[in-house]
C-alpha cells in the first residue's frame, strides 16, 4: 500500500517510516523540511506540504491508500494552525480517495472532557477527520518510554542516576515506546473494518515509578534512584525552563497543572491500560521496558 506519513521527521513519525518500509509498503515521508532518506537500501520518497494550499496537500496524497497522521502538540504550540492542518488533510484525503486515516493522538484522550486543552484539541482534530467522511482509526498512547531520554526527564537520569517523573508513588503506568505505537498503527492499517474505533494503548507492563527504575537499572547496568515529583514542583520547574523562550508560560503551566493532576488522581486511571483486548484486534509483539532500555541508553553515558 502507498502510505503517507505526516510528521515523518518527528520522533514518532521517524519510527513509523522504517516499519512501513520494511514491511514492503510504498512510503511518502512528509515533514516541514524533508531530507533524502534511505532504509535498508530503499530510497524513501520525501515531501513537504503547505497546509494553506489545498493543491499542495492533494499533490502529496495522490494515489495514497492510507495516511499515518502525527501532528504537533498544542501544549506548547498555538492550536489554530494545527487544527487547520488537520482539516486541510481531511479534506484532501476525501478528495483524493484515501481509504483510511490512522491518527496518532500522542496522548490519552478521555471519553469525558477534562478541561485540558491539549486533549480537547486532539478530540477536535479527530472530529474534523471523521466529519470528512474518510474512515479513521485513532491510536491513543499513554506515556512514552522515549520521553525519558529527552527534555526535562533526561538530565537527572544522565547526571544523577535518578528517574524523576511527575507520577505519585502508587501511580500505575503502562509505559510504551514509539516503536510499538508504530507497530500498532500498522496493525490498525490492516484492519480497515475497525474504522470509527478509538484505541487507548500502552506497553506490555504496567509499573510504578519505583519498579520502572529497577527495570532500567538492570537493563543499563547501574543503580538508579527514583523521585516522584509532585505536580506543583513539576510545574514550578517547567515555568523556570520556559523562561526566555517566547512561550505563554502562565497559560501553559495552568494547563500542565490540570493535565498532571488528572493523570495522577483520575479514577479511570488513564495511564493504566489492559492491552489484552487491544492485542486481540491489533496483534503485535510489544517491547518490554528492559528490552527497550537495552537498545537505548541516555545520551552522554
Amino acid at each position: 500500500m502507498r502510505v503517507v506519513v505526516f510528521g515523518a521527521s518527528g520522533v514518532q513519525g521517524a519510527h513509523q517510516v522504517p516499519i512501513l518500509a520494511r514491511a514492503g509498503h510504498d512510503v511518502v515521508a512528509v515533514s516541514r523540511s524533508p531530507k533524502p532518506l534511505e532504509i535498508d537500501g530503499q530510497t524513501i520518497e520525501a515531501a513537504a506540504v503547505d497546509f494553506n494550499n489545498p493543491e499542495s496537500v492533494c499533490r502529496v496524497l495522490k494515489g495514497a491508500d492510507v495516511i499515518f497522521l502525527n501532528l504537533p502538540s498544542t501544549s506548547f504550540n498555538p492550536s489554530e494552525p494545527i487544527l487547520a492542518a488537520a482539516e486541510a488533510i481531511s479534506r484532501a484525503a476525501k478528495e483524493c480517495g484515501v481509504a483510511l486515516i490512522v491518527f496518532n493522538t500522542s496522548m490519552p484522550v478521555p471519553v469525558i472532557p477534562q478541561g485540558i486543552k491539549a486533549q480537547d484539541d486532539r478530540r477536535e482534530m479527530r472530529r474534523l477527520l471523521r466529519d470528512s467522511g474518510v474512515p479513521v482509526i485513532s491510536i491513543q498512547p499513554v506515556v512514552y518510554l522515549d520521553n525519558l531520554l529527552e527534555g526535562w526527564a533526561l538530565p537527572p537520569i544522565r547526571d544523577r542516576n535518578t528517574v524523576v517523573y511527575c507520577h505519585k508513588p502508587t501511580l500505575e503506568v503502562s509505559w510504551i515506546c514509539h516503536h510499538d505505537v508504530a507497530q500498532l498503527m500498522m496493525a490498525a492499517m490492516q484492519r480497515p473494518e475497525l474504522a470509527g474505533r478509538d484505541f487507548p494503548v500502552g506497553g506490555p507492563e504496567t509499573v510504578r515509578l519505583e519498579q520502572l527504575a529497577e527495570k532500567l537499572s538492570r537493563a543499563w547496568g547501574r543503580d538508579l534512584d527514583y523521585e516522584c515529583q509532585t505536580v506543583p514542583d513539576f510545574c514550578d520547574k517547567i515555568s523556570v525552563t520556559m523562561q526566555g523562550r517566547g512561550l505563554e508560560t502562565g497559560r501553559i503551566v495552568v494547563q500542565m497543572f490540570k493535565a498532571y493532576t488528572y493523570y495522577n488522581e483520575a479514577e479511570d486511571e488513564p495511564f493504566n491500560i489492559d492491552m489484552g483486548p487491544v492485542l486481540k484486534e491489533l496483534p503485535v509483539s510489544l517491547t518490554s521496558i528492559e528490552d527497550w532500555a537495552k537498545r537505548r541508553s541516555p545520551p552522554g553515558w
